[in-house]
């Protein structure tokens, strides 16, 4: 199968997904992620904003604001940049942006990408060596090979449903794997740690 193909198939099973199922093991999904070393010493947290049936991080990002991390999430900028903006409430620092994904205000300031040291990534699909397929747009590809020639002891976590995970993906040259994944079975280890 094509990307395209994995991807729409991915999206209508995720999709289909029961809500109290999605709620039930994002719990499960969360509890492992702020109760792993990496969330736990890392000071600053760049994690995307949840939507639909995307495993839930509300309460991860409430957590790591709770802890003292600086937190940031992501903004697409005009073209095809992504960057990653702090936010200090998620209620009032966030409004709906283009893709109806909840993105900071205008007014928040992005920082570098030297100054994260974790990343939790979303996807539709992700392999055993951490590779992954998102919605297609590229953003996280982009700003991962930034954080890898710019902050190269930043770590990678993708969080997914154990059904989004698959043996292998198909990878292009520019695609760039997560060290862990966090499913609500298990931890895998898909690169050497940092």
């Amino acid at each position: 199968m094509t990307k395209s193909e994995l991807r729409k198939q991915a999206l209508t099973e995720r999709n289909s997904m029961d809500d109290r199922l999605v709620s039930r093991y994002g719990e499960i999904i969360a509890n492992s992620l702020i109760n792993h070393e990496w969330f736990i010493l890392s000071k600053s947290v760049f994690i995307y904003v949840s939507m639909g049936n995307e495993v839930p991080t509300h309460a991860i990002i409430k957590n790591a604001l709770a802890r003292g991390k600086t937190v940031s999430v992501p903004r697409v900028e005009p073209g095809t940049q992504m960057c990653a903006v702090p936010i200090k409430n998620i209620e009032q620092d966030l409004k709906p942006g283009k893709l109806g994904i909840l993105e900071p205000k205008t007014y928040l300031q992005p920082v570098s990408e030297t100054c994260i040291d974790l990343i939790v990534v979303p996807g539709l699909l992700f392999d055993r060596s951490g590779y992954r397929i998102g919605y297609g747009k590229g953003y996280y590809d982009r700003y991962l090979n930034g954080v890898e020639r710019n902050s190269p002891y930043c770590r990678t976590i993708g969080l997914a449903f154990h059904n989004q995970i698959v043996q292998r993906l198909p990878r292009d040259s520019h695609d760039k794997p997560v060290m862990l994944i966090i499913t609500e079975k298990q931890t895998l280890v898909c690169a050497a740690k940092k």
